[in-house]
């Protein structure tokens, strides 16, 4: 804490300035960001059995570029660099995380537009819950999209979208892959600020190595939802669908064809002024290396509950997740079950407009049917971080 403490005073006077003079060269818009974290965690590594605590310090230092061409074209990108410290076995738990993004968006004449994102991060952090154990990746995502009017209250766009995965330690290898999404939606717009749609995209993965090729798969993604103001107060999105999956290799007594029901929804209520209810939900399934299990169907709720009460805003939150998974597990009868649950609670005091200090405290637990994936995690954590 005191080094953190040292750092914000001799980072924080500089920040004000910029923060006052808010950084522009031309149409080029800079905004910096800083954050200083410190935790303590008692169980860093997620185990059952003498868990390990630490405290962690989690330093981010960034900035994200904004540049308006005219009144058509935006151009946006940023960096973030995040360094984590440990308290026990550094050598292994310290890392340096790297997070980059470029994106553009054309509007066109006759309210066409076109947009371009590319997000790359270098990280330890766990992809999925399934994961308890760091692990260096690098996962880069690039989407496309194009959207344009029909006729009347119809519309429709297209869209693309590209995933790599590369886990830079032999013992994830089996999860290095690459994902191709392409398709498209067909809009109607039922009010103003609210749209249905129909939505369709094809699927590809494939896996890296020869050793997991019976992983390769195509899928066909079938939807239907609505976005935009839900209802009063109510503004989000929902949907539904089916997905239909078709693996290309056997493995074992596995079903080559998969079919699962899927939805996801996110919503934002705004009951009375100054308070926020955020409500997210989704079921889909989830790439896994777990025996011979090619996924996992993972089943998510999660309430976050915040109020401002004038230079502090308080929150809590809530989650439930369930990861059933579609084979048996070697040596027995049954297949694994897990369910994931977690609280966390938060207080931010607005020291200025650009510089934000909280306090916060997240409790993490798993229960499952094989009782060696089980764990608890408590995170209490002091952050300040400034924005400008």
């Amino acid at each position: 804490m005191k080094n953190l403490l040292i750092a914000l005073a001799l980072v924080l006077p500089a920040a004000n300035a910029a923060a006052q003079q808010n950084l522009k060269l031309g149409t080029l818009e800079i905004h910096p960001q800083v954050a200083m974290q410190a935790s303590y965690d008692n169980n860093i590594y997620l185990v059952k059995q003498a868990p390990k605590g630490a405290m962690i310090s989690r330093n981010a230092f960034g900035v994200n570029l904004l540049n308006k061409v005219g009144s058509r074209l935006d151009l946006r990108g940023g960096y973030t660099l995040e360094l984590l410290g440990y308290g026990a076995n550094k050598a292994n738990n310290d890392a340096a995380h790297h997070l980059a993004n470029l994106g553009a968006e054309w509007r066109l004449p006759k309210n066409m537009s076109v947009s371009m994102d590319d997000s790359w991060m270098q990280t330890t952090d766990q992809a999925t819950s399934e994961l308890t154990a760091r692990a260096k990746r690098v996962q880069n995502t690039a989407a496309f999209g194009f959207e344009a009017p029909i006729r009347g209250k119809f519309g429709f766009n297209l869209a693309a979208q590209h995933t790599y995965h590369n886990y830079l330690i032999g013992a994830n290898s089996s999860l290095d892959r690459q994902e191709m999404l392409v398709g498209g939606d067909i809009t109607y717009k039922l009010q103003p600020k609210t749209r249905l749609f129909v939505a369709y995209r094809y699927g590809t993965l494939a896996y890296k190595e020869a050793a997991d090729e019976t992983n390769d798969s195509t899928y066909n993604n079938v939807d239907f939802g609505i976005t935009g103001n839900i209802a009063p107060k109510i503004t989000g999105t929902a949907r539904a669908g089916v997905q239909y999956r078709n693996y290309a290799n056997d493995l074992g007594t596995a079903d080559n064809d998969v079919t699962t029901a899927g939805y996801s929804l996110q919503f934002v209520w705004k009951p009375v002024e100054k308070t926020d209810v955020v409500i997210y939900g989704k079921r889909g399934n989830v790439e896994s290396s777990y025996g011979t299990s090619r996924y996992y169907t993972s089943t998510t709720g999660d309430l976050t509950v915040s109020r401002q009460v004038r230079k502090v805003k308080a929150s809590l939150g809530f989650n439930y997740e369930t990861n059933a998974y579609p084979e048996l597990s070697a040596g027995t009868s049954k297949k694994r079950l897990d369910t994931n649950t977690g609280f966390r609670c938060n207080a931010e005091y607005s020291v200025q407009k650009w510089l934000k200090a909280d306090l916060g405290y997240t409790y993490k637990h798993r229960a499952s049917n094989e009782n060696d994936f089980e764990y608890s995690d408590n995170i209490v954590g002091l952050q300040l971080k400034g924005m400008f």
